[in-house]
């Protein structure tokens, strides 16, 4: 946890366009969206979908796709989620999502006085610290926290983060100045087994471009869209 601290914390010294209120700062966003590929081909979208209501922002994703091995479904996803957050505060989130058949959910809301959330997912049920983040493509915050909590079951992850260059990344024939980063997630501290995740976030919009992992082939998540309200 003290690495994970110091890493971050050079982040913040280095790039301090991070202070800011991260939520709010997609005030003004209706859409994105993103294209699912697994070697280099399309299998599915991700789409985030964000509105203004009564003082909160509503953020609502859809996420489908499906992969497949020799033919066979390797891996399909079927999900959907709902965020609520107020005055930049995460205090509700709900998801259902079918994977391989198989039912996953999380239900959290936001426990003000203890400070943490309350969590009946399909892998934890329980409280975790509110200063933990739930992991999901839309918001750079992800780049900040120590501790992910998944948006499919309510598990929780502790990961570091490493700027690792700027870079021209070229999308639908336009180039966008982002700077790359390396997520490193484990279930425990000490855990040995990880998974790697490679973020490209636009220098100028703050907005998560471009997501790649490894694991059973080559991923990435990649954004095609983005609209705003004027």
């Amino acid at each position: 946890m003290k690495k994970t601290k110091i890493i971050l914390f050079l982040i913040f010294l280095i790039y301090p366009f991070f202070s800011y209120s991260h939520v709010n700062h997609y005030d003004k966003l209706k859409m994105i969206e993103m294209d699912v590929l697994r070697n280099g081909k399309k299998i599915g979208y991700n789409k985030y979908s964000f509105r203004n209501q009564n003082n909160l922002l509503i953020v609502n994703n859809e996420i489908n796709f499906a992969a497949k091995l020799m033919g066979i479904n390797l891996l399909v996803v079927n999900g959907s989620s709902t965020e609520t957050y107020k005055n930049g505060k995460l205090i509700k989130f709900n998801s259902d999502t079918i994977q391989n058949k198989k039912k996953k959910y999380n239900k959290l809301i936001l426990d003000e006085n203890k400070k943490t959330f309350k969590i009946n997912g399909s892998s934890f049920k329980g409280a975790l610290p509110s200063t933990a983040l739930v992991g999901n493509w839309w918001n750079h915050s992800i780049l900040q926290s120590e501790m992910i909590i998944s948006p499919l079951s309510g598990s929780l992850k502790f990961q570091e983060v490493y700027f690792l260059s700027k870079e021209t990344l070229k999308i639908k024939n336009k180039n966008h100045i982002t700077r790359k980063f390396k997520i490193i997630m484990k279930k425990n501290i000490d855990d040995k087994k990880k998974e790697e995740f490679n973020i490209w976030l636009d220098d100028k919009s703050k907005i998560i471009l471009k997501v790649s992992y490894s694991k059973f082939g080559d991923w990435e998540y990649i954004v095609t869209n983005v609209e705003k309200f004027y």
